[in-house]
C-alpha cells in the first residue's frame, strides 16, 4: 500500500471511529459502536505524528460530541454553550489518546495496554467529581440495557465500565502491532478474556442468584403525571406572568386547578391498591401563600387513603422579593404526618434561581423498608447517591422533570444509581421516560411522556436493600486507578532518562 493509500486508509479510520464514538452516546445508544470507536481512533493515532495527529483527534472528539450532545445541549442551553461545551469535551476526551501516544511505547510488553484504560478513568475520575452537572459523558451510559455488564456497577461504580472498554481498544491496537509475536498476543488475549469473561460470569450470576426471591415482600408504587407545567402557565397568564406575580387570583385559580388534578388522580390509584403515590418534580407548584393549605390537604389525602404520598414541590415567590424558588420533595405517610423533606442540590449551575440543598441525603423507616428521596439531577451525582447505600435505602424515590432532548438518557443515567448502592429506583418524570427498576437495573414498569396519552406508571417495587461493594467502599477502583497512572507515568520517565544517559 502507497503512501497516500496509508494516509486515506487513516483518515477512513479515524472517520469511523468517529462515527462510532457519537452515535453511542447521549441522544443515541448502540453499545457495541462504543467498543469499537475507540480502538479504530487509535489505530489512526498510532500511526501519525504526535502533535499535528492530536489536533484531528481533538476535531473528531468535537464532532463526535455535537452528534451525540449536540442536539441535546442546544436544545439545553443554545448554541452558544454548545459549542464552548463541544470544544471543551472534545479536548479532555482527546487527552487519554495523547497520553497513550506519549508513554505506551516505551513501556514492554502487555504493560502498554493499560496506559489508556488508566488514563481515561483518570479524566472520567477528575470530571465526575468536579463537573457541576455531575456524570453526564460518562462512558458507562452507552452501555445501558447490557444488564450483564451492568452489574459490574455494583462492585466498581461505573469508572469499572470505562476501564473494561479502554483497555479492549488497547488490547486490540496491541494484538494489532505484535500480530508477529503469536505465543505473546495468546498470553495477553487470554488475560484481557478471562477478566472480560470474568465480569461478564459474575453480571449472569448476579442477575439469576440474587438475594430477592418471590417471597420478598414488594408495594405497589403509582407514579403520577397529569396536568403539566405549559398548561398551569397558560391558565395563569405565561410564564412571565407567574413569574412575576405568582400570587395574583388568576395565577391562584391555576395552581388550585393543577393540584386537584394530582388529588383525583392519586386517589383512583389508592382504591387501585397503591400503597406509595409519587408526583412527577414540580407537580407541587405553588405560590407562598398557598404552601400551607396545599400541603395540608396532600396530608389529609395521605391519611384518608392509608398511603405514604410523595410530593414534589415548587414554591415561588413575587419577582420583587429577590427569593429564590425552592424545589423540595416530601414524604407525607400514611397518617398525615410529613416524615421526609428533600431540597434539590444538583443541578445547580442551570437552576440559577433556585434554591440550593446540601446535598445530605434522609431516609425514613417504614413497615416494608427503608426509603429515600432526591429530584431529578440530583440523580447525576454517584458520591451523593451512595449515602442511600450505606444506609441501607431499599427504595430511592426520583421525582423528575426533564426535556425531549435529554429523554431517555436521563431516566437511564439514574438507573446506574440503583445498581451501584443496592436499591430499587422509581423516577416519575414529566416529558421524559418514567421508570421503575429492582435493586439490579431490571425494568419493572416505564412510560415515556411522550410516547402514551396515560403517564401514570404502577409498578410492584421491592424494597429490600442488596448490599454492594460500591455502597460499602465507594471509589476504591477510581483511585487505584489514579494511582495506577501516576505509576505508569513515572515508569515512561524513568525509562526515558535511561534512554538519554
Amino acid at each position: 500500500m502507497n503512501t497516500q493509500s496509508n494516509k486515506n486508509f487513516s483518515i477512513l479510520l479515524l472517520l469511523a471511529g468517529t462515527l462510532l464514538v457519537g452515535f453511542s452516546a447521549g441522544s443515541w445508544l448502540v453499545p457495541l459502536a462504543a467498543w469499537i470507536g475507540p480502538a479504530l481512533i487509535m489505530r489512526y493515532y498510532r500511526d501519525q505524528k504526535i502533535g499535528r495527529g492530536y489536533l484531528l483527534i481533538i476535531v473528531a472528539y468535537i464532532l463526535a460530541f455535537l452528534i451525540g450532545f449536540g442536539g441535546m445541549w442546544l436544545g439545553m442551553w443554545g448554541m452558544g454553550m454548545m459549542s464552548q461545551l463541544a470544544v471543551l469535551y472534545g479536548f479532555l476526551w482527546s487527552l487519554p489518546y495523547l497520553a497513550d501516544r506519549l508513554i505506551s511505547r516505551r513501556l514492554s510488553g502487555f504493560s502498554s495496554t493499560f496506559v489508556y484504560p488508566l488514563a481515561a478513568t483518570t479524566l472520567e475520575f477528575v470530571n465526575i467529581h468536579t463537573n457541576p452537572v455531575g456524570d453526564w459523558g460518562a462512558t458507562g451510559f452507552t452501555q445501558y440495557g447490557n444488564l450483564a455488564l451492568m452489574q459490574l456497577a455494583s462492585v466498581t461504580g461505573m469508572i469499572g465500565i470505562t476501564f473494561l472498554m479502554g483497555w479492549f481498544a488497547s488490547v486490540a491496537n496491541w494484538a494489532w502491532e505484535s500480530r508477529a509475536r503469536g505465543s505473546q498476543i495468546s498470553r495477553g488475549l487470554g488475560i484481557f478474556g478471562t477478566v472480560l469473561t470474568a465480569v461478564f460470569v459474575f453480571g449472569f450470576l448476579r442477575l439469576n442468584v440474587s438475594p430477592l426471591s418471590e417471597s420478598d415482600e414488594t408495594i405497589r408504587v403509582a407514579g403520577i403525571t397529569t396536568a403539566t407545567q405549559l398548561e398551569l402557565f397558560e391558565q395563569a397568564g405565561g410564564v412571565p406572568a407567574w413569574l412575576n406575580n405568582p400570587e395574583s387570583a388568576t395565577a391562584k385559580s391555576a395552581v388550585q386547578s393543577r393540584w386537584e388534578a394530582y388529588f383525583a388522580e392519586t386517589e383512583r390509584e389508592a382504591r387501585a391498591g397503591a400503597q406509595l403515590v409519587m408526583w412527577n418534580e414540580i407537580a407541587g407548584l405553588t405560590s407562598n401563600s398557598d404552601l400551607a393549605s396545599l400541603t395540608a390537604r396532600a396530608q389529609d389525602v395521605a391519611k384518608q387513603n392509608g398511603i405514604y404520598l410523595a410530593v414534589p414541590l415548587a414554591v415561588f415567590y413575587p419577582a420583587d422579593t429577590g427569593k429564590p424558588y425552592e424545589n423540595t420533595l416530601l414524604l407525607i405517610d400514611p397518617s398525615g404526618a410529613i416524615v421526609l423533606e428533600h431540597v434539590k442540590y444538583g443541578g445547580a449551575i442551570i437552576e440559577s434561581i433556585r434554591l440550593v440543598g446540601d446535598g445530605k441525603l434522609k431516609t425514613v423507616n417504614t413497615p416494608f423498608g427503608i426509603l429515600s428521596g432526591v429530584i431529578c439531577w440530583d440523580a447525576d451525582y454517584p458520591a451523593v447517591i451512595r449515602q442511600a447505600g450505606q444506609k441501607g435505602v431499599g427504595l430511592m424515590l426520583d421525582p423528575s422533570s426533564d426535556k425531549l432532548p435529554i429523554d431517555p438518557i436521563h431516566t437511564h443515567m439514574a438507573v446506574f444509581r440503583a445498581i451501584e448502592n443496592g436499591m430499587s429506583l422509581v423516577r416519575q418524570t414529566e416529558w421524559g421516560l418514567s421508570i421503575a427498576v429492582d435493586p439490579y437495573g431490571r425494568v419493572l414498569a416505564q412510560t415515556d411522556f411522550f410516547g402514551s396519552t396515560d403517564h401514570t406508571l404502577v409498578a410492584q417495587v421491592p424494597v429490600k436493600h442488596v448490599t454492594t461493594v460500591y455502597s460499602l467502599f465507594g471509589s476504591w477502583l477510581e483511585w487505584l486507578c489514579l494511582i495506577g497512572f501516576i505509576i505508569v507515568v513515572a515508569r515512561a520517565l524513568f525509562v526515558r532518562r535511561v534512554e538519554e544517559t
